[in-house]
Protein backbone atom coordinates (compact mmCIF):
# COMPACT_ATOMS: atom_id res chain seq x y z
CA UNK A 1 0.00 0.00 0.00
CA UNK A 2 3.00 2.46 0.49
CA UNK A 3 3.51 4.42 3.76
CA UNK A 4 0.94 6.21 6.11
CA UNK A 5 0.96 10.01 6.53
CA UNK A 6 3.47 10.86 9.31
CA UNK A 7 3.70 7.10 10.23
CA UNK A 8 1.29 7.43 12.94
CA UNK A 9 -2.49 6.41 11.66
CA UNK A 10 -3.23 3.23 11.36
CA UNK A 11 -5.08 3.75 8.16
CA UNK A 12 -4.00 5.06 4.56
CA UNK A 13 -4.74 8.82 4.67
CA UNK A 14 -8.07 9.24 2.72
CA UNK A 15 -9.04 5.71 2.36
CA UNK A 16 -12.70 5.29 2.64
CA UNK A 17 -12.82 2.24 4.85
CA UNK A 18 -9.43 2.56 5.71
CA UNK A 19 -6.04 0.23 5.52
CA UNK A 20 -6.87 -2.36 2.73
CA UNK A 21 -10.06 -1.13 1.32
CA UNK A 22 -10.18 -0.04 -2.35
CA UNK A 23 -10.18 3.90 -3.28
CA UNK A 24 -13.28 5.79 -5.14
CA UNK A 25 -11.20 6.01 -8.49
CA UNK A 26 -7.99 5.24 -9.77
CA UNK A 27 -7.80 9.15 -9.70
CA UNK A 28 -8.12 9.11 -6.15
CA UNK A 29 -5.71 6.64 -5.82
CA UNK A 30 -3.08 8.32 -7.74
CA UNK A 31 -3.49 11.32 -5.96
CA UNK A 32 -3.88 10.57 -2.35
CA UNK A 33 -0.73 8.00 -3.13
CA UNK A 34 1.36 10.70 -3.72
CA UNK A 35 0.46 12.96 -0.67
CA UNK A 36 1.08 10.02 1.51
CA UNK A 37 4.64 9.50 -0.91
CA UNK A 38 5.45 13.59 -0.57
CA UNK A 39 4.63 13.05 3.16
CA UNK A 40 7.10 10.03 3.77
CA UNK A 41 9.78 11.97 2.79
CA UNK A 42 9.29 14.50 5.82
CA UNK A 43 9.29 11.84 8.28
CA UNK A 44 12.07 9.07 9.30
CA UNK A 45 11.41 5.76 7.64
CA UNK A 46 12.36 3.85 10.55
CA UNK A 47 12.30 5.33 14.48
CA UNK A 48 15.68 6.88 15.24
CA UNK A 49 17.11 7.36 11.95
CA UNK A 50 17.05 10.29 9.45
CA UNK A 51 14.75 10.45 6.25
CA UNK A 52 16.69 9.66 2.78
CA UNK A 53 18.18 13.41 1.81
CA UNK A 54 16.55 15.25 4.73
CA UNK A 55 17.82 17.71 6.23
CA UNK A 56 17.37 20.15 8.95
CA UNK A 57 16.63 23.57 7.61
CA UNK A 58 15.18 27.14 7.85
CA UNK A 59 12.11 28.34 6.39
CA UNK A 60 11.76 32.23 6.93
CA UNK A 61 9.05 34.36 7.28
CA UNK A 62 9.12 38.44 5.83
CA UNK A 63 10.14 40.80 8.45
CA UNK A 64 7.17 41.68 10.60
CA UNK A 65 7.65 45.92 11.23
CA UNK A 66 6.11 47.61 13.94
CA UNK A 67 6.27 51.67 14.32
CA UNK A 68 3.80 54.11 15.21
CA UNK A 69 1.49 54.05 12.05
CA UNK A 70 0.76 50.25 12.89
CA UNK A 71 -0.71 50.94 16.05
CA UNK A 72 -2.65 47.72 17.52
CA UNK A 73 -3.14 45.97 14.07
CA UNK A 74 -2.29 42.81 13.29
CA UNK A 75 0.77 41.72 10.49
CA UNK A 76 0.25 39.48 8.56
CA UNK A 77 2.97 37.49 6.94
CA UNK A 78 3.18 33.95 4.98
CA UNK A 79 5.97 31.77 4.20
CA UNK A 80 5.74 28.64 1.60
CA UNK A 81 8.27 26.61 1.52
CA UNK A 82 9.49 25.07 -1.74
CA UNK A 83 10.28 21.79 -0.55
CA UNK A 84 8.08 19.02 1.12
CA UNK A 85 8.43 20.37 4.77
CA UNK A 86 8.18 19.85 8.66
CA UNK A 87 8.59 22.48 10.93
CA UNK A 88 9.69 21.59 14.25
CA UNK A 89 11.02 24.83 15.81
CA UNK A 90 9.81 28.31 15.99
CA UNK A 91 12.85 30.99 16.13
CA UNK A 92 11.95 34.42 16.74
CA UNK A 93 14.22 37.38 17.07
CA UNK A 94 12.45 40.59 18.21
CA UNK A 95 14.92 44.12 17.67
CA UNK A 96 13.93 47.35 19.66
CA UNK A 97 14.43 50.97 19.17
CA UNK A 98 12.82 53.38 21.45
CA UNK A 99 11.58 53.88 24.95
CA UNK A 100 7.89 52.85 24.29
CA UNK A 101 9.46 49.41 22.17
CA UNK A 102 11.11 48.32 25.04
CA UNK A 103 7.53 48.23 27.20
CA UNK A 104 6.01 46.32 24.55
CA UNK A 105 6.17 42.78 23.26
CA UNK A 106 4.66 41.39 19.87
CA UNK A 107 2.04 38.82 20.34
CA UNK A 108 1.36 36.00 17.82
CA UNK A 109 -2.09 35.79 17.34
CA UNK A 110 -2.73 33.31 14.98
CA UNK A 111 -0.65 30.89 13.27
CA UNK A 112 -1.83 28.45 10.80
CA UNK A 113 -0.50 25.84 8.45
CA UNK A 114 -2.90 25.12 5.39
CA UNK A 115 -5.92 24.98 7.50
CA UNK A 116 -4.64 23.86 10.29
CA UNK A 117 -4.18 25.91 13.71
CA UNK A 118 -1.04 25.72 15.85
CA UNK A 119 -1.34 28.58 18.00
CA UNK A 120 -4.74 26.94 20.49
CA UNK A 121 -5.09 30.23 23.00
CA UNK A 122 -7.54 33.07 20.94
CA UNK A 123 -5.51 36.03 23.37
CA UNK A 124 -2.13 35.00 21.61
CA UNK A 125 1.13 33.85 22.85
CA UNK A 126 4.43 36.23 23.34
CA UNK A 127 6.45 35.74 20.26
CA UNK A 128 9.36 36.07 22.47
CA UNK A 129 8.37 32.53 24.43
CA UNK A 130 10.74 31.25 21.02
CA UNK A 131 13.56 33.67 21.48
CA UNK A 132 16.89 32.11 20.40
CA UNK A 133 17.48 30.51 23.75
CA UNK A 134 14.75 29.30 24.90
CA UNK A 135 14.44 25.73 25.55
CA UNK A 136 12.12 22.84 25.32
CA UNK A 137 9.54 25.07 22.47
CA UNK A 138 9.88 23.01 20.02
CA UNK A 139 6.03 22.20 18.18
CA UNK A 140 4.92 19.05 16.38
CA UNK A 141 4.32 20.94 13.37
CA UNK A 142 1.69 18.97 10.17
CA UNK A 143 3.78 18.03 7.53
CA UNK A 144 3.32 19.91 3.96
CA UNK A 145 4.37 20.04 0.30
CA UNK A 146 5.13 22.52 -1.96
CA UNK A 147 2.42 25.13 -2.49
CA UNK A 148 1.06 24.94 1.73
CA UNK A 149 1.10 28.55 2.91
CA UNK A 150 2.43 29.06 6.53
CA UNK A 151 0.52 32.13 7.66
CA UNK A 152 1.29 34.14 10.82
CA UNK A 153 -0.31 36.92 12.47
CA UNK A 154 1.79 39.66 14.65
CA UNK A 155 0.11 42.50 16.88
CA UNK A 156 1.27 44.69 19.68
CA UNK A 157 -0.90 44.95 22.70
CA UNK A 158 -0.25 48.91 23.30
CA UNK A 159 1.25 51.00 19.91
CA UNK A 160 4.43 52.33 19.61
CA UNK A 161 5.04 55.89 19.77
CA UNK A 162 6.89 58.66 17.91
CA UNK A 163 9.69 57.19 16.01
CA UNK A 164 10.28 54.14 18.01
CA UNK A 165 10.02 50.58 16.23
CA UNK A 166 10.15 46.90 16.67
CA UNK A 167 11.41 44.31 14.10
CA UNK A 168 9.96 40.55 14.81
CA UNK A 169 12.52 38.07 12.57
CA UNK A 170 10.80 34.76 12.30
CA UNK A 171 12.19 31.81 11.15
CA UNK A 172 10.92 27.97 11.34
CA UNK A 173 13.63 25.27 11.14
CA UNK A 174 12.45 21.40 10.26
CA UNK A 175 12.81 18.74 8.33
CA UNK A 176 13.04 19.38 4.73
CA UNK A 177 14.72 17.70 1.35
CA UNK A 178 17.53 18.95 -0.42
Amino acid sequence: MGRNYMGALPYYIGAPGGFGQPFGSAMTAAALARVNRTASFVRPDLAGTPSRDAALLPAAFPIFSFAAATGTNIISQTANPQTPFRGQRLSAVVIRNGTTAQTTAPLMSQFIIGQKPIITTGNGVALETFNQNAFDTNLLMPPTVPGVNYTMNLNLPVALTTTDTILALVSIIGSAIL
